[in-house]
């Protein structure tokens, strides 16, 4: 579920002897800071923190079996902030509610949420806290992911636009 991003999962899944690669996109467009929920300075004095809601912000993958067979779906709830000094994007944190998961197929939203993947009562959230944001325009992200428990540090580029308190954010990845 990650790996070329704005945000959801990454690594290849080997469960039961069925490898899954998933590509996430997330896109993000926070709005201007009218529309804002009232964007704060951050702890250095300087920037504005924009929010993502699941009503600004999409997360959505595509799962594709070795036999080429693929499934789309997505994520309902999502939560988390991106920082912005002037037009640049300095971070990117987001919490996805694990059990908000959709897909082309009840059945596969169930087997999604259950031991096989995700377990979703036992791990109920993803989480992504950048550590660093290279570039402006075409950016590098990088941070740690934390899924099904286990916390990997991973890169993705992503586009990026700050204007005048408008901020959008789009990324892929593989997992």
């Amino acid at each position: 579920m990650l790996r070329t991003l704005l945000f959801v999962t990454g690594a290849s899944f080997i469960t039961m002897g069925c490898t899954v690669e998933t590509t996430t996109e997330i896109d993000a467009d926070v709005g201007s800071q009218s529309d804002a929920d009232d964007p704060s300075t951050d702890e250095s004095g300087s920037g504005s923190e924009f929010a993502m809601t699941s009503e600004n912000t999409k997360v959505l993958f595509v799962g594709t079996k070795k036999s080429g067979d693929s499934k789309s779906g997505g994520f309902k709830t999502v939560s988390g902030s991106i920082g912005v000094d002037g037009d640049s994007i300095t971070s990117v944190n987001v919490v996805i509610d694990v059990e908000s998961i959709f897909s082309e197929a009840e059945k596969l939203t169930a087997h999604l949420k259950n031991e096989d993947f995700f377990s979703a009562k036992e791990f109920p959230e993803l989480k992504f806290e950048s550590t660093k944001v290279e570039g402006s325009g075409d950016v590098t992200i990088t941070g740690n992911l934390t899924m099904h428990g286990q916390t990997a540090e991973i890169s993705f580029p992503a586009t990026a636009s700050v204007t005048e308190g408008d901020v959008k954010l789009n990324g892929k990845f593989k997992v």
